[in-house]
């Protein structure tokens, strides 16, 4: 009887369900890279802008300063002034200290034609001009520069707001990180004739940490802006390096920045992982769902196969079954093979005087008798009606005949049926596989048994080969 199912094992579901798992697990793990990825580049994005932008305002600042300094610095007055008699006070008002009221710049010097300080201011005080040497080392340089393009006479400006030349650098001054401007004093007309050697030379600084820091907060939204020597911003702050025009970090601007790839990561990981969790739990149930419908489905299967291959009625194994399991011992050369055919005596008038109900009854009753004789090895099988059938497998022909002895007392013993005892008997044809045979011819030759048993009256008869009668082996019930 063919038993193979081809429904999925319930109990082999978690082979599924773990490679299930991981995949789901796997997916979340590339979202979740992906995500990672994501909000890096946005990061990325943001740095990248914020310090592009500040490296811009820096620039203009640095343009800004010397775009300051021209507005007095090319004028005839200024010129006209420088050369005539000192007027500290004039330069106060015009070139020094309005510079810082009107500009911002907190500290003013200016150069004789020799390079020599003749006037200086700090913030909104005049200053002696000696406070020139804490500048002086990196100024010379660039007052050395504006000189030589000054005398060249070949200089011009790409920039056609720029109309002198000049010089420019982030210095430390005082303690503080700085934009250092050198700018010439030169006529702006003809009126006045000036040789570039006879220049005077105006130096502007303006502090990075002071006001600079207050309009990057202010204009340009750059929250908490700060200064810092050292390249150590917190984790929600960015830096950016002031550099030299030698490439050396001066020092850092640092300010809040508010990354949108974590403000992203923040509201999406939670619903990510919910995400995640829900997808398990669906799975989950999925899976549990299947187990419990694999299993339905493999017992009705496993039902629709019994009952197609077992009796309604006694629930022992139908005709199909028996067909079965004869053939192969037929194809097994089983030698020592003995097969009972059984057909019941007085069937009839008990199912005609009691009813089909108690016939019914007397059917289960009596497989039941039979399964109870024959061995474990025996296949005990109803063929239909009253008819029944035993497959003896490795049994010699004395222990058959001893079989057919006990099912004969135990079939005519008396079966309590709805409170009435039915008496039956029942006739046996009984054949042996002494050499090879195919199932028909041994069925056969126990149906041929069988008749000569039930034309005898009852009891059971042996076949020896085909087509032999065999003696009544014992007295057959009258």
């Amino acid at each position: 009887m063919p038993n193979r199912s081809y429904l999925p094992d319930p109990d082999r579901w978690l082979t599924v369900a773990v490679p299930a798992g991981l995949a789901i697990l796997l997916i979340g793990g590339l979202a979740c890279l992906l995500l990672a990825v994501s909000v890096r580049e946005a990061n990325d994005l943001v740095i990248q802008r914020d310090r592009h932008l500040a490296a811009s305002i820096l620039d203009q600042a640095v343009r800004r300063i010397a775009h300051d300094q021209e507005s007095v610095t090319d004028w005839d007055e200024a010129v006209r002034h420088l050369h005539g008699p000192f007027d500290p006070d004039w330069i106060d008002d015009n070139i020094g200290l309005w510079m810082n009221m009107y500009f911002g710049h907190e500290r003013i010097v200016i150069l004789d034609p020799q390079d020599r300080p003749i006037y200086a201011s700090l913030g909104t005080s005049r200053a002696e001009p000696a406070v020139y040497d804490a500048i002086a080392p990196v100024a010379r340089p660039m007052v050395a520069a504006v000189r030589r393009a000054l005398a060249s006479g070949t200089w011009h400006s790409a920039d056609p707001t720029i109309r002198s030349p000049g010089a420019n650098d982030i210095v430390v001054v005082d303690g503080h990180p700085a934009m250092l401007s050198v700018k010439p004093v030169v006529p702006s007309t003809q009126k006045i004739k000036q040789d570039p050697r006879d220049a005077y030379v105006h130096l502007a600084v303006h502090y990075l940490d002071g006001s600079f820091l207050k309009e990057l907060q202010q204009t340009y939204q750059f929250e908490g802006a700060r200064f810092s020597w050292r390249d150590r911003p917190r984790t929600d702050e960015l830096s950016f390096a002031l550099r030299n025009d030698a490439g050396q970090a001066v020092g850092y601007l640092i300010w809040r920045v508010h990354l949108p790839g974590q403000i992203l990561a923040g509201r999406m990981v939670p619903a990510l992982l919910a995400t995640l969790c829900a997808i398990l739990v669906v799975v989950a149930v999925l899976v549990a769902s299947l187990r419990k419908g694999a299993r339905a489905l493999r017992a009705s299967e496993a039902l629709a196969r019994h009952r197609a291959f077992h009796d309604v009625l006694t629930e022992l194994p139908n005709r199909a079954c028996f067909n079965e399991r004869l053939a192969a011992a037929c194809r097994a050369g089983s030698r020592d093979t003995s097969l009972l055919l059984l057909d019941l005596d007085r069937f009839k008038q008990v199912n005609d005087t009691l009813g089909h109900p108690a016939g019914d009854a007397l059917i289960r009753a009596v497989g039941t008798r039979l399964k109870q004789a024959a061995p474990q090895t025996a296949t005990v099988a109803r063929l239909g009606g009253d008819e029944f059938a035993i497959l003896l497998p490795r049994t010699d022909e004395a222990d058959a005949l001893r079989l057919c002895e006990a099912i004969v007392d135990a079939i005519e013993a008396p079966f309590a049926i709805d409170g009435t005892a039915a008496e039956v008997g029942v006739s046996i044809g009984l054949a042996s596989m002494r050499e090879a045979a195919a199932p028909e011819v041994l069925i056969r030759r126990a149906d041929q048994a069988l008749y000569r048993a039930k034309r005898a009256g009852g009891g059971f008869v042996t076949a020896e080969g085909e087509g032999a009668v065999a003696p009544v082996a014992q007295p057959l019930a009258a």
